[in-house]
């Protein structure tokens, strides 16, 4: 250690300027940062969900869409709503990229008019007979909750994206960037407020969020460091070491993903955080050391010394645990999942190399003659006896503990893993306050495709077919009270029947032809852009049924796409899977939870192993675990007890508690055994507190007010996320200094 330090002081200047150096050439590459959010990142390429929602959408033209609408109180058929949904229709048909746009307008009107059937734009004119046209619409399954609500009073407009571009996220931010322009044009011409939802607005807020949280958070987040280091230390070394360490590190991570053609997503935006967590510990550890020993007449060089030579091993264990900890996230074959692991495991390991040589270079700067400004907050900490207060409380703190764990843990019966792709954004966003309010006023939000294959060219216009998507739809809706409506190619035949054959006792025709003639007679007299090509596959084979349905929860989400499969295999001849971006984000959202839980079981499970290898000490062995797994199962309780479901954030918390509380469990026992060779109990105790309890406390502090930064995000798992983990880390100090010393005394004092 002696010679490496020599090296380091012979060279200090030259690695400060040349680790500078490869910073920034290589921060470079930042310029090109981009963000991703589609649903696609999520899967492995080869994966059969993929595989089959892409045959969907070469089928059926996609199921990308984006929902304008809007409320007039005094009813949607007046001159003022009608010539504004005549003019956005027009508007977003000139779009680039909507090939389709639906609205009460141009909604396809079929009717007869002296013996002959009619299929035409419902209004043409804002002067039309209105109060006719709402009693036709208000009495018009096909209209009723499809475009307009019971009483009339509200309305949307659905814009189809080509299927072409539609899984293109930069035709997605146009076509949203758009419409929250006409919106705001819109809103300042007529008065009225005017809400925006869809799933192609859902794929679009995602990476809009994603870009905001790391523009702003990010950089608010380092601030917020760089202030609490200056407040606690009053002393530009004390803010410039742990500063340029956490700097450093995370734009080193941040420009290897770059290099590496990796994107940021709302997984992975929150990378430079989870690296904060990691840097600040290490520099502080050994920022804090140093100052003991300069505070203690020692010289600055034998300071630095004697700081890295009793962290140095530490430091390491804790890198190299939460670099295999992360590392187990690399092998999942979700790719935001494993360059989340790939990047914390580099940025351990970076931090670690950046403490030992840049840490000691910056100290090494200063002379023995620069004056350390007393931190009157260690002083307060550092207050003798704490060992010996263990000692007269210890069967106290322990039988307290016990308790709480097993009250507090009993809520665990009561945790769910669920979470919402919309409920993932905040009550305020766009696109969350779009599908609430369509939710409230006209229809389900949410969208799903199901996809029956008839088994045989032509079976796709069978009564038979119809019959049984009668009998599927009225056993959906008693089953499933969150379904709003369902429609398809069956609505369009029964609609012509009813006009061309008033006589008939069937809503469906009996002959296979006669459905047939409906749909050539219906297309032919359809505009260029509103065939029923995306009902309906090119061999009228397989039919599309679509169903909206209330926002509600991924598991229920699972629940009833496994109904809808069963009921059609088990009640018919025919097969149906659910396909649509809706049924995608639900199988997303579970496998990422599996693998998130997987990784965090393999984690636990890998720390184990590196404890017992560290210390040596299988009879301690549940002493060194439990601190680290205490935190998650408190905070689980509380959120069971609460109702509160394991969302995508909570899950990625539980990583960062066990990577942090570990770190904070290994210096406590490295100081521990080198203490308890020489000194009592209490006296080991109070060592531990003085050497390695500051730091612990102060990267506790500062990481809790750091990551409460995202408490304010739009982002609702970054909201859990931050909660849970400024509680958990808090928690897991508290056990760190009070529980832990006091098991040590109670069973292995000896």
């Amino acid at each position: 250690m002696r010679q490496y330090l020599n090296f380091v002081e012979q060279h200090k200047i030259k690695l400060i300027l040349l680790i500078t150096l490869i910073v920034t050439l290589l921060s470079v590459s930042l310029k090109d940062l981009a963000f991703e959010g589609s649903y696609r990142i999520w899967f492995d390429p080869s994966s059969k969900i993929i595989k089959d929602y892409d045959r969907f959408r070469s089928t059926f033209s996609g199921d990308d869409n984006f929902i304008f609408a809007f409320e007039d109180r005094e009813g949607i058929f007046r001159e003022k709503p009608i010539g504004t949904i005549l003019e956005l229709t027009q508007k977003f048909k000139m779009l680039d990229g909507v090939e389709k746009v639906n609205s009460i307008t141009n909604y396809q009107y079929v009717h007869s008019k002296d013996d002959d059937i009619m299929v035409d734009d419902f209004i043409s004119s804002a002067k039309d007979d209105l109060s006719a046209k709402k009693q036709i619409a208000i009495h018009d399954k096909l209209i009723l909750h499809q475009l307009i609500n019971d009483d009339a009073t509200a309305t949307m407009i659905v814009l189809k994206l080509s299927s072409l571009v539609g899984s293109d996220e930069e035709v997605n931010l146009y076509v949203m960037r758009e419409l929250e322009k006409i919106r705001e044009e819109y809103e300042a011409k007529t008065g009225y407020t005017f809400y925006i939802s869809g799933l192609s607005a859902v794929t679009a807020s995602l990476v809009n969020v994603a870009v905001h949280d790391a523009l702003v958070l990010i950089p608010l987040a380092v601030v917020i460091v760089v202030g609490l280091l200056f407040l606690l230390f009053r002393d530009p070394v004390g803010v410039a070491v742990p500063s340029v360490v956490i700097v450093f590190t995370f734009l080193l991570v941040l420009s290897m993903q770059m290099l590496l053609g990796h994107k940021l997503n709302n997984f992975t935006v929150n990378i430079p955080s989870f690296i904060s967590a990691i840097a600040i510990a290490d520099s502080m550890h050994l920022f804090l050391a140093w100052v003991y020993y300069r505070t203690k007449e020692i010289t600055n060089k034998e300071a630095v010394y004697l700081a890295l030579k009793n962290n140095f091993m530490p430091i390491a264990m804790t890198s190299l645990t939460t670099a295999i900890g992360f590392a187990t996230l690399s092998v999942s074959a979700i790719e935001p999942i494993a360059t989340l692991g790939i990047a914390i495991s580099a940025g351990a390991l970076i931090a670690f190399l950046l403490s030992i040589s840049l840490v000691p270079a910056i100290l090494l700067l200063l002379n023995d003659e620069y004056k350390i400004k007393p931190i009157k907050f260690l002083n307060l900490i550092n207050s003798r006896g704490y060992g010996a207060f263990i000692v007269r409380n210890d069967k106290r703190i322990v039988l307290g503990f016990t308790l709480i764990m097993v009250v507090v843990g009993y809520g665990l019966t009561n945790l769910k893993i669920d979470s919402n792709s919309i409920k993932y954004f905040d009550k305020t966003t766009t696109v969350r306050s779009g599908s609430e309010f369509i939710e409230e006023k006209l229809s389900g939000s949410m969208i799903y495709e199901i996809v029956i294959d008839s088994k045989a060219d032509g079976g796709a216009k069978s009564p038979k077919l119809f019959s049984k998507i009668v009998e599927f739809e009225k056993a959906l809706l008693e089953r499933y009270s969150n379904i709003t409506f369902t429609t398809s190619i069956k609505d369009i035949v029964e609609r012509m029947h009813s006009v061309l054959d008033r006589n008939s006792t069937t809503s469906i025709p009996n002959s296979k032809n006669a459905i047939a003639q409906y749909l050539l007679l219906y297309s032919m007299s359809l505009p260029q852009d509103m065939g029923i090509n995306d009902k309906i596959d090119i061999d009228e084979r397989y039919l599309r049924l679509s169903i909206n349905s209330n926002i509600q929860d991924t598991s229920k989400d699972l629940e009833m796409i496994d109904w809808i499969e069963s009921w059609w295999k088990q009640n018919s001849d025919y097969l149906a899977t659910v396909q649509g971006q809706t049924s995608i984000f639900a199988y997303m959202q579970s496998s990422v939870m599996d693998t998130l839980l997987l990784s965090i079981s393999a984690t636990l499970l890998l720390v184990v192993f590196a404890m017992f290898f560290i210390f040596r000490n299988i009879k301690m062995l549940w002493i060194f675990i439990l601190p680290n797994i205490a935190p998650i199962i408190l905070v689980g309780g509380v959120m069971g007890y609460l109702g509160r479901s394991i969302d995508i954030g909570v899950a990625i918390s539980a990583s960062v508690i066990l990577g942090i509380a570990v770190d904070d469990t290994i210096h406590f026992f490295s100081k521990y055994f080198q203490a308890i060779k020489t000194m009592s109990f209490e006296e080991s105790i109070d060592y531990v507190i003085s050497h390695s309890g500051n730091a612990m406390i102060l990267t506790t502090l500062i990481l809790s007010f750091t990551f409460s930064v995202f408490g304010v995000s739009s982002f609702v798992p970054n909201v859990n996320f931050a909660i849970v983990t400024v509680v958990a880390l808090n928690i897991a100090l508290l056990l760190d200094l009070v529980l832990l010393p006091a098991l040590l005394n109670l069973f292995y004092k000896k």
